[in-house]
């Protein structure tokens, strides 16, 4: 494992975001989730085969091309959510194949019986005897009630394989927004994050630039000391409500990691931004958290928060280090307060 990894050991996502943005930069690696997830993961420490195969690459002065990037990321990032969507995908094609048997067979029994009522008409024709077309026209009669019970159990197969389709688009869209949700808070994850960002930044052509808000919960650790992680975890899920009571419209909220919450507003000025942040770091400061078990206080919690918007020609991993240096500037200068970049 590389010494890049050793440093960041038990280190915040904060620390881990301040060594993964450079490190793309300077491999000239692309600002997308799935790249974002890999290296993040990397300068984590996470996955040391992960952190083995990048130094491996850098080593060899291998350019990390798409196809790299691709398959670090399928390789050692890609969650085992994949295997459940691809048993989805599978079995949607298995409902496709089995439906397109059906209408096959169908339009086979429908040739056939085309042809029969063909036949049926040319002998008619030529029938002079009216106990002889009787005869025919009972077995016309047998012919289309057979038809119509094929027709029949042809309906009751695609009402079958359609409820099986809503079944499994439904297993899909729990699968998606598993994907992209954080499980302890509800919020977007940071992964879910970079691609609404990507898309803000995509719309900016039309509408202003969209700023960036970093947020940590500050002595974040104390809290785990003294109370417990099942308190910290408490604390995380109030920080949590507090931004979703504060996000309208296009904002997305999101846990960046650990105590650190992000905040991207579409089409904000830097001043309306700032003015989102003073709003959620007011409310976190005035509430009085208490545990359940004793009714005891937690004591005060408080919140930095650094700001940024995006510049011309800036890239969105330019971005999320200027926020993060400006909330570093928040912890240095005191705490509970807002800085903008």
């Amino acid at each position: 494992m590389s010494a890049a990894v050793d440093q960041v050991k038990g280190e915040t996502a904060a620390e881990y975001l301040r060594m993964a943005v450079p490190l793309m930069s300077r491999h000239a690696v692309p600002a997308t989730p799935e790249n974002y997830a890999t290296w993040y993961m990397h300068v984590s420490g996470e996955n040391p085969d992960l952190s083995a195969e990048i130094d491996r690459l850098v080593n060899e002065k291998c350019r990390f091309t798409e196809a790299v990037n691709v398959q670090l990321y399928r390789r050692h990032v890609l969650r085992n959510d994949a295997g459940d969507i691809e048993k989805i995908r599978t079995d949607l094609n298995r409902i496709i194949s089995e439906v397109g048997t059906s209408l096959s067979e169908a339009g086979n029994g429908a040739q056939q019986f085309e042809g029969k009522l063909g036949g049926f008409a040319s002998d008619v024709a030529e029938k002079e005897d009216l106990n002889d077309i009787r005869d025919l026209l009972t077995t016309l009669i047998t012919e289309t009630r057979s038809m119509q019970t094929a027709t029949s159990t042809m309906q009751s197969e695609f009402e079958s394989k359609s409820k099986e389709i809503d079944d499994l688009q439904e297993q899909l869209q729990h699968e998606r927004k598993r994907a992209i949700t954080d499980p302890l808070t509800g919020l977007y994850n940071r992964f879910a994050l970079i691609d609404q960002l990507n898309a803000a930044v995509g719309e900016m052509a039309e509408q202003e630039p969209p700023s960036l808000v970093m947020l940590d919960i500050d002595h974040f650790k104390a809290v785990n000391d003294t109370h417990g992680h099942l308190i910290g975890d408490r604390v995380i899920r109030f920080v949590a409500q507090v931004l979703q009571k504060n996000t309208k419209g296009q904002d997305t909220a999101a846990r960046y990691g650990g105590e650190e919450f992000t905040l991207l507003l579409p089409a904000t000025p830097s001043a309306g931004a700032k003015s989102v942040a003073e709003t959620v770091r007011a409310a976190v400061s005035k509430a009085q958290l208490v545990r359940a078990d004793n009714k005891k206080p937690l004591g005060q919690i408080t919140i930095s928060a650094g700001v940024a918007t995006l510049r011309t020609g800036e890239d969105i991993m330019e971005l999320i280090e200027r926020a993060d240096r400006a909330l570093y500037r928040s912890k240095k200068e005191g705490r509970n307060r807002v800085s903008v970049a």
